[in-house]
């Protein structure tokens, strides 16, 4: 019991310090731009099932409605924690490329370039991990039918360890790429967090390359109601979730489960 407790607290707080004495070394070194990008992911990746082990695993059982509130709290103690930190001020980073690349009348960065090789990547890469690999399947499992998934053996809490693991490394690589482009703030991420969300129900939560492209219906949409009525641009944004949701609804196939009894 003693031996499991201490390697717990190993895992939980040792890993997270060490990680961030070597990060704060190296901050200090004229370090190449790759390994410091890399050493702020090490920092930010084992935050994710940090996270799910103190807050979300011992709830797993409970209702959709306790854990959104039990996230919302989360969210609320993660801004807090990003404001004592690194304080209310924005900030920058060097982008990977400065290239940039004309055709005709769009001009376009290097760095832009990168995000959307590495977005396309990641989609291949999560499809493959979905649908090809076992674990993939297994997480799929836990989160249609949670107690489906430990009748037939899945390990839901090692599921969980997976997503918020994959979570924290998509959110900590989406952060590296944009903050050259974009000034990112402690509570920037919620928005933008936000924004993904919409450009995801757009595509359906059913595909990836769907997903990207309500992204990118919705990224245009804000570009040019920053033109129309820069003012609204936000509202215009989230009001497109309206339509579509209104939408999903009308051809949505009905299910009564009172016909199964």
């Amino acid at each position: 019991m003693m031996s499991s407790l201490f390697t717990s607290g190993v895992k939980l707080v040792m890993l997270p310090l060490l990680l961030w004495a070597i990060t704060h070394h190296v901050a200090m070194q004229e370090w190449p731009l790759a390994v410091q990008a890399l050493f702020a992911l090490l920092l930010v990746i084992p935050m994710g099932p940090l996270i799910y082990r103190l807050a979300y695993q011992p709830l797993a059982e409970a209702s959709t409605l306790v854990l959104l509130i039990v996230s919302v709290g989360v969210h609320f103690a993660m801004t807090g924690l990003g404001l004592v930190m690194f304080g209310a001020e924005g900030a920058r980073t060097t982008a990977f490329s400065d290239a940039r690349f004309e055709l005709g009348a769009l001009s376009m960065s290097g760095q832009s370039l990168v995000v959307m090789a590495v977005s396309i990547l990641l989609i291949a890469f999560l499809y493959l991990y979905f649908e090809r690999s076992l674990a993939g399947k297994a997480l799929r499992a836990t989160a249609v039918n949670r107690l489906g998934a430990q009748l037939v053996g899945i390990g839901t809490t090692q599921a969980g360890r997976t997503a918020f693991t994959l979570a924290a490394a998509i959110g900590a690589l989406c952060g590296v790429l944009i903050a050259p482009m974009t000034t990112v703030y402690y509570d920037g991420g919620f928005l933008i967090g936000l924004k993904g969300f919409v450009g995801a129900i757009v595509g359906g939560l059913v595909s990836y390359p769907l997903a990207a492209a309500g992204a990118l219906l919705v990224g245009l949409l804000e570009s040019y109601s920053s033109f129309w009525a820069s003012a609204y641009k936000e509202v215009i944004v989230f009001t497109l979730i309206i339509p579509v949701l209104l939408w999903r609804s009308f051809t949505a196939g009905t299910h009564d489960e009172e016909d199964e009894a």
